[in-house]
């Protein structure tokens, strides 16, 4: 028999009630969203938790499992002002899970400050769906360390803002749509042609004055 085991320990009896205290409060962990869902234009994730639980026995050995699947986590996306940034998230993406010290089920229902449902505190019930948290084997190619981008995953679709040279840059491979009126203050530069209501800039003719004829291309 261990001399612990003989006589009784305060301090030894504190730090197993503390260990026992923290093991009941839950911060933040790291999850993988298995379903996402947006119902009247609140969206929400059911996230799998990417660190395991275990059981203690009495002889102090330990049995890992896997925690219960958040179902409901409402998703966090950038947003205020009356502008939003959103994202297609889809099964597979990777997340931070954080834990409101306190009951959300009021405030999600009603958006107001509610008594709480009950004084559940740090608890799996209510999680909030980070997404975008990286680890080292889904990572990123390609991160700029010069200018703030929004940006596909491969980097072939973006617009990027660049504080030092003042210029906007915006790559789409497949094509850019501008849906609305343009206007612009300075010189347009395009290296290729420019086609308006189906008539080139390149390309066009005119009819000669006096002739009636079609002149030549734009030189």
């Amino acid at each position: 028999m261990e001399i612990v085991e003989r006589y009784n320990d305060p301090q030894e009896n504190l730090r197993v009630a503390e260990d026992a205290l923290q093991a009941r409060i839950w911060t933040m962990l790291p999850g993988v969203v298995q379903s996402f869902t947006v119902a009247n234009g609140v969206p929400v994730a059911s996230v799998k938790l990417a660190i395991k639980g275990y059981d203690s026995a009495s002889d102090g050995t330990r049995t890992f499992h896997d925690l219960p699947i958040l179902p409901h986590c409402p998703v966090v996306f950038p947003r205020g002002g009356g502008y939003s940034m959103t994202f297609p998230i889809k099964a597979g993406d990777e997340c931070m899970v954080q834990f409101s010290s306190r009951s959300l089920d009021e405030w999600w229902q009603t958006g107001k400050g509610q008594p709480p449902y009950d004084f559940r505190k740090h608890d799996l019930s209510d999680g909030v769906c980070f997404v975008g948290l990286t680890s080292r084997a889904k990572p990123l190619s390609g991160i700029s360390a010069a200018t703030a981008q929004f940006r596909s995953d491969d980097g072939a679709t973006l617009v990027e803002l660049n504080a030092s040279g003042k210029t906007v840059r915006i790559v789409g491979q497949g094509g850019i749509t501008l849906d609305g009126p343009v206007t612009a203050t300075s010189t347009i530069t395009a290296t290729g042609d420019v086609v308006g209501a189906g008539i080139s800039l390149s390309n066009h003719t005119h009819i000669g004055h006096g002739s009636g004829n079609p002149t030549g291309e734009p030189q």
